[in-house]
């Protein structure tokens, strides 16, 4: 007789399915934003910050991945969008006028750097935390695990206060945004047909993802719609307001074309 625990085969191949595609978009849903940068020469709209909080979470992302020796897939989707981040980053001093000026020796060293740097960080602290594993202190693997979802939410924030300031979103792709939320949708829908017990952690970074991506969609088309409405509402008050100007230059030359006829005639 099966026990209450046993789970359908069908939910293993469902949990491996979901997982595999969220993880495929969210190894590459940073592609389009370092392409649309690229395309408009222009980082303009976006914040370093966030690029900078993201790329040190997939730092601890990676390091959780190999102490806990995850999957292959699990293992490789930090380093693809650690490395696809810190591009985009290094975007910004590259379209910066006052920093590197378009100088791609100079990007290009600077993008060397952080990776060097960032990879022996990485390197060191698993090889730390496995030895601390072997003296049975734990909480630096825990720690490990936390790090990367407080920094991948808070990453967003930057943005938001970049969009407060401008009033508008813009330079964020929005092929990024659908690709990152698809990537947390598929995440969860991974989570639930996994074996208990259920994983919340990672379960609220996904949606806490998904909501704070669909408020940025949102907010795209409702203050772009709001900017176009005001320009337009601009434009016609000024083109109003030529035309009022027309009127009474037109009303002043006949005034005075009468006044001449009139002064003619009594002459």
């Amino acid at each position: 007789m099966k026990g209450e625990n046993t789970i359908p085969s069908h939910y293993v191949v469902l949990e491996n399915v979901f997982g595999l595609i969220g993880t495929a978009f969210w190894s590459f849903q940073l592609v389009p934003q370092a392409y649309k940068n690229w395309r408009g020469k222009s980082t303009k709209g976006l914040s370093r910050a966030m690029f900078l909080l993201w790329t040190t979470s997939s730092i601890f992302f990676g390091i959780y991945a190999i102490v806990l020796d995850l999957s292959i897939p699990l293992l490789i989707q930090p380093q693809i969008f650690g490395i696809i981040a810190l591009f985009i980053y290094v975007q910004f001093f590259y379209y910066c006028p006052s920093m590197f000026e378009g100088s791609k020796i100079k990007s290009g060293v600077l993008f060397v750097i952080l990776t060097i740097l960032l990879t022996g960080i990485e390197v060191g602290s698993v090889y730390g935390i496995r030895y601390a594993n072997m003296r049975n202190v734990n909480w630096p693997e825990m720690v490990s695990g936390i790090i990367p979802v407080v920094l991948l939410i808070i990453g967003l924030v930057p943005q938001f206060i970049k969009i407060y300031q401008l009033k508008r979103v813009i330079g964020i792709s929005m092929i990024f945004m659908a690709f990152d939320m698809l990537g947390a949708f598929f995440s969860v829908l991974s989570l639930v047909f996994r074996p208990p017990p259920f994983d919340t952690l990672a379960s609220f970074t996904y949606i806490s993802v998904f909501t704070l991506d669909g408020l940025i969609v949102f907010l795209y088309y409702f203050l772009n719609w709001y900017h176009s409405r005001k320009q337009s509402a601009i434009n016609n008050n000024n083109n109003e307001e030529n035309d009022l100007s027309i009127i009474v230059v037109d009303d002043v030359k006949r005034n005075d074309a009468i006044q001449q006829v009139s002064e003619i005639n009594n002459h």
